[in-house]
Parts: structure tokens; sequence; C-alpha cells
């Protein structure tokens, strides 16, 4: 993922922020005794790299999405972003996965990268046509919004928001500075997404600290962790981030998507074996970490 990608990380501080003093409040307002979910993923389930790591050796890519799920338990699912999917489609995926896995799809760029949102081409109609195939299946949708999308566009993005349907979870994630560096505009922003139902992305990568701004509007929420090849700073920014989503499942958090980005997949297999270990050990889970391949072992052929 190029947003945020530095190539030199050295001055980096990678220390969360505290939260928002609004985010207790929204997360009281909602607090109830379903037990939470977390779900831990990737954002490819394509790559041949995972062949041999945590796909059998000789695995059809046809069968990449099904070994997928035995080891994740949801994905960032971004070829949504370039076409909407058919309702058979997402039928064909749902019954490739295993029992519990959920798709988080990104919202298509005919949306979310149109002044009018799609609204001409009627593009969210067929999109949440093609989420309600989903079914039980569905995680969390969420709008990227482009980096140049400023507050100036904000009425517009608000009047879209107010009409998406209040049965059918999404999360929104901001890129351009403005809305994180003027507080009263950025308040006002996040309350709207609290009255409306509407959660948000948090996005941990090095060259955009402001974009981790820690104000949660509903009890789901949607971390996109951005790793740099496992340096040790990887680990750290983990062990912070489990800390942090530890208080907020005690303040009332229902679901947690965190999703594990590298510039090579087969790292976010190590790096989510990390997140899940430390998850179960410090909020009492009980996660199946991703399971790699030990190719040293010979097999009897008997």
């Amino acid at each position: 993922m190029k947003f945020g990608k530095l190539p030199d990380i050295r001055w980096v501080n990678f220390s969360l922020p505290a939260d928002h003093p609004q985010t207790a409040a929204a997360l009281a307002s909602h607090r109830n005794d379903a037990l939470p979910r977390v779900f831990v993923g990737s954002a490819r389930w394509g790559e041949k790299d995972l062949v041999g790591k945590i796909y059998p050796p000789k695995t059809p890519p046809t069968d990449y999405l099904t070994h997928y799920s035995r080891h994740f338990s949801t994905i960032e699912l971004n070829t949504t972003h370039y076409r909407i999917p058919t309702p058979e489609l997402v039928q064909q995926w749902g019954e490739r996965t295993e029992p519990g896995f959920v798709f988080c799809p990104k919202v298509p760029q005919l949306i979310s990268h149109q002044a009018d949102f799609g609204q001409s081409l009627r593009a969210t109609d067929q999109f949440l046509t093609g989420l309600t195939a989903f079914g039980n299946r569905l995680g969390i949708p969420f709008l990227q919004l482009p980096p140049s999308f400023s507050p100036q566009s904000g009425k517009a993005l608000f009047a879209y928001l107010a009409d998406w349907p209040t049965d059918v979870p999404l999360a929104v994630e901001f890129r351009h500075p403005d809305w994180f560096s003027r507080p009263r505009l950025f308040n006002r922003a996040f309350d709207l997404l609290e009255e409306l139902g509407i959660s948000v992305v948090i996005t941990d990568t090095a060259g955009r600290r402001d974009v981790i701004h820690q104000r949660l509007t509903t009890p789901r929420v949607f971390i996109r962790f951005v790793g740099n090849r496992l340096h040790a700073t990887d680990y750290l920014r983990v062990d912070a981030w489990v800390r942090r989503i530890q208080r907020w499942l005690a303040a009332g958090v229902q679901q947690v998507y965190f999703i594990v980005h590298q510039p090579e997949e087969p790292l976010c297999v190590d790096l989510a074996i990390y997140v899940v270990e430390q998850l179960n050990k410090h909020c009492g889970l009980s996660i199946t970490p991703p399971r790699p391949i030990n190719l040293g072992v010979q097999q009897s052929l008997f």
C-alpha cells in the first residue's frame, strides 16, 4: 500500500495517540452484554507466494480463497473497488470459505471517486444488491475516500451517508490532511458519523500519523495496519494496538477488524500470527492463528 509509505522510517514516532475525548462516550452509549468478535486478516488471497506458505504445494488458484479462509477470519476485499460484484459471484465466494469467515468489501470507485457518489450510475443500488448476497459472510464494507477528497466536499459526502441503509454497516476512511488538521471541522464530521451510525477506519502507516485519529463513532472498529517488512517496530506497534484493543473491548467495542498489510503477502502471515497470539494472551480471546506449512517435514508415503 503506497499511502503513507516512507523510504526511511528511522525517525518516525510510531506511538499511538490517546483516545479522542468523545470515544469513551460513543462506546458507553452502545454497551451491551454480547460477546465481542475480533477478526484478523490481510488484503489479498490470490498471491502465488502463499503457495508453500499457507497454501499446500500445487494448490490451483481456484482453491486459494478456500485455503486463505482456513488461516484468516476476514479479508479487506479490494476487488470490489474496481468492479461491482454480481450476487452470483458473491455467493461463490461465500461457498468457498470456512464458516465464520467474513468479507470487508471496499466501496467501488464508481462511488467513492465520483463527485455525485455514483448516483447518476445507480452504482450504490447495484453494490447494495451484491452486499445483500454476502448474508452472514458480510463483515463491514468501507468507503475509502481519495487523498484529494477535502472537507470542501463534505456536504455531498454526508448527504450520501444519510441515505445509506441503516441495516447495512459501513466504515469511512478519510485521507485528506484537512480532515485532521482543523479540530472544529474534525469534531463536527465525526459527530455526524456517530449520529448516522457510521463507523470509521483507522490506518496506521509510517508517513501519515495524523490519520490515527482514535475517534470511534460506533462499537465497530476497522484498523488497517501497514507494516515495514517485519521491522522491529512492527511488533512494538502491534503490542500497542493490542493494549488499546483490550481497553476498547472492556469499554464496549463489539467488533474489531484488524487488517495486516506488508509489501509481500507472506510477511502478512508472519505478523498475523503474532497479532493473534498477543490478542489471545491479553484480551482473553481464542482466535486460531495462521498455521504455516512445514515443508521441512517429509511425509510418509504409506
